[in-house]
């Protein structure tokens, strides 16, 4: 007991944390806005089932061992922190205990056991996790002095704080406890070392040592356990174990009803959004707040880069790499920010024009020297993404990658033009004719001649608008999709139409490619359209015209309920509407579209048909579900051409080709493209048949 020793090293520790803290959380409220306030329920419930709980660790199957090691060092510090507590109270109080924690409670005794069994098993997880990094070496880690660093403090906490009770114990029992110290001894619990075993046996390695010695080493390892947390505490937001801090708010505030942040709905017709450059993100300081506090959150696991597509067929898209060189540029901005933002609440409360414009003046010159893409993120960085989400589905901390991807194509092509040249012709032919490919509108509904399928303008009477798509509409491939899928509604007598030529694309194309202008213009044309129908409900066999309908649309008017075809047909299905036949031979696999899986959460649905339709039931690939492998064509890749490293559509070919698969399933015209354009390429077109679920339902309907 040392009460000035412990105030000063509580005024030093806790003041430079508190002066590290107060410059972070100033940098992120310097940032952009960002709505993430209400639903606290819903929020907290995230946060201990991801966060706390560890569920995106302890859950994932591949990295089962990894996930338990980290849960049960995070566990560990969540647990000890009482202990913390009550060695902070005893540098003032000899046998401080927090209320309810002392040895008149049986809480008192549960926790103190507990605490020594956790000790025990924080320690071997500190040298397994020492084992992993040093010996077996996971490709996706990057093995730097700093994890290691840590390791060894978490692990100095441990031995120091089971050596102060093993010390104490010898003190209390073998040598007469000349010291008086405190222990818990209740007639109704019994002695405090009866429930502590680890402490105990830490007790037998040092038995050997005097009395003098013992007390030396309970005092010595009480205030290096003292230091050793406090150093800890404040090296922990100078790096990447910052997250230990940030995770748990940046769960809380992670986005709700929708896996990540939508694309902003631009103001095109905001002057000053121009002048200033700020349609989407072309300076670091354009970050809002909670893009700021993912970049904090970062723990560099590595986890993304592994799912990545664009990564794993060595395209230059490291999300680490591109997580750090943005955090970086922040940090070295990280002062001007700040004076930004005090200049732009000046600016707000004063009306004087000149003040405006010398503040306008001071703003421009605070800006970064560097421009995000070219300087800081290369061209061909930000354009590999294929927007999938993979990344985001195994992030621990649900750092939201894909806003910031769209937000920063956003500022190239909406504010700079400095876009792939090769979108060109897709762009040109959504503005000319509504449509990627460029084919004239007028043959828009050409698939649907003889089908007997009614057009809007003909008769608007019924329930279900059909939105076709552009390749529903203009592929020769996905022309039978459409075909198959208007056969299941008019055997399931589904009242139902076509826009025909007054149907464009969505504009989800242009969106994810940063052309915010023409995705609005065609979007509010849509949407002029489908509210002049009174349209209530669509059906969509394209994921990304489901998504875009569904979830983008609302942004500017456009409130619709929208199906998938495969939630339909399985609703068909089970309501009896349809019968389907077990008549499909060979294996069967399913390729999860990104759009419908990790966007919508659609995948029970299409695999319930499946296992409708096939003889020898469906033969999952290694890749599925919340971990699929993209094709590839997301995020506008389909109209880019793919030059640098193997192409994503092979990759996932040749692991449909590994699994020794007669027929894969898909549901959606980009997925079913590239995988029959991976299989061409292979030479296994014949041998594996790739079709949409929609046609293997239409030929085996009763």
């Amino acid at each position: 007991m040392n009460p000035l020793l412990m105030s000063l090293l509580l005024i030093v520790g806790l003041g430079l944390f508190g002066r590290t803290m107060y410059h972070k959380i100033l940098l992120l409220t310097a940032l952009e806005p960002a709505d993430r306030a209400g639903h606290i329920k819903e929020r907290l419930k995230n946060m201990v089932i991801l966060a706390i709980g560890q569920k995106r660790l302890v859950g994932r199957k591949k990295e089962w061992a990894s996930g338990i090691m980290h849960a049960l060092i995070f566990w560990g510090f969540c647990i000890l922190l009482i202990r913390s507590l009550n060695l902070y109270g005893e540098g003032f109080i000899k046998g401080y205990q927090l209320p309810f924690f002392g040895d008149d409670y049986m809480l008192g005794y549960l926790y103190i056991a507990l605490k020594d069994i956790m000790e025990c098993i924080v320690l071997l997880m500190v040298i397994y996790a020492i084992f992993r990094r040093a010996v077996l070496k996971p490709e996706r880690l990057h093995n730097t002095w700093e994890a290691y660093f840590v390791l060894a403090m978490i692990g100095v906490l441990m031995i120091s704080d089971l050596l102060h009770d093993g010390a104490r114990y010898n003190l209390i029992m073998l040598h007469n406890n000349p010291e008086q110290l405190h222990f818990f001894n209740n007639p109704r619990y019994g002695s405090e070392f009866l429930w502590t075993p680890v402490s105990v046996g830490a007790a037998a390695l040092i038995s050997g040592v005097s009395a003098d010695a013992s007390g030396n080493i309970m005092v010595s390892m009480f205030w290096l356990h003292i230091m050793t947390q406090l150093t800890f505490l404040n090296f922990l937001p100078l790096g990447k174990h910052f997250h230990v801090i940030t995770s748990l708010p940046n769960v809380f505030f992670k986005n709700l009803g929708y896996p990540h942040e939508k694309p902003r709905l631009l103001d095109l017709e905001d002057e000053s959004a121009w002048e200033n450059e700020s349609l989407g993100i072309k300076h670091i300081h354009q970050l809002n707040w909670k893009q700021g506090l993912d970049l904090y959150t970062c723990t560099e696991c590595g986890r993304c880069k592994e799912v990545c597509p664009a990564y794993t067929t060595d395209k230059p898209l490291n999300l680490h790499d591109f997580n750090d060189k943005l955090k970086f540029e922040l940090f070295d901005n990280a002062d001007n920010i700040i004076k930004r933002a005090k200049l732009s609440a000046t600016k707000k409360e004063n009306g004087n024009t000149d003040l405006t414009d010398k503040i306008k003046a001071e703003k421009a010159e605070l800006n970064s020297k560097k421009q995000l893409i070219g300087d800081v993120i290369a061209e061909e960085t930000l354009w590999a993404c294929t927007t999938c989400r993979a990344c985001e589905e195994v992030c621990p901390v649900t750092i939201e990658h894909v806003p910031r991807i769209i937000a920063m194509r956003q500022g190239q092509t909406t504010m700079a033009e400095a876009y792939p040249k090769e979108l060109n012709k897709a762009l040109k032919g959504l503005e000319r004719n509504g449509n990627p490919w460029g084919i004239g509108y007028d043959k828009r509904a050409d698939w649907a001649d003889g089908s007997g399928v009614k057009i809007m303008v003909d008769d608007a009477d019924v329930e279900y608008l059909l939105w076709v798509g552009c390749a529903g509409s203009f592929d020769d491939r996905t022309k039978k999709v459409s075909t198959s899928l208007v056969k299941i509604l008019q055997k399931a007598d589904i009242s139902f139409a076509i826009l025909g030529v007054e149907e464009k694309c969505t504009g989800d194309f242009a969106r994810r490619v940063g052309n915010e202008m023409l995705y609005q213009m065609m979007a509010k044309e849509n949407i002029e359209i489908l509210n002049n129908y009174k349209v209530k409900k669509i059906i969509t066999a394209c994921p990304h015209c489901f998504n875009t309908l569904k979830h983008e649309y609302p942004q500017m008017g456009g409130n619709y309920k929208v199906i998938h075809h495969t939630e339909l047909i399985d609703q068909l299905v089970k309501t009896g509407k349809i019968t389907l036949n077990k008549s499909l031979e060979g294996s069967l696999t399913y390729h999860d579209p990104c759009y419908l899986g990790r966007y919508n959460s659609v995948y029970d649905q299409p695999r319930s048909i499946l296992q409708s339709i096939s003889k020898d039931g469906l033969k999952e690939l290694g890749r599925h579900g919340r971990e699929s492998f993209c094709c590839g064509a997301g995020g506008g890749r389909m109209w880019m051409e793919e030059t640098i490293g193997k192409r994503i559509n092979l990759e996932r070919a040749e692991e449909i080709v590994g699994r020794k698969i007669a027929n894969v399933a898909v549901g959606c015209p980009f997925c079913l493209t590239m995988l029959e354009d991976g299989m061409k390429e292979l030479n296994k077109e014949e041998e594996i048949k790739t079709q949409d679920i929609a046609e293997l339902v239409a030929k085996n309907m009763a």
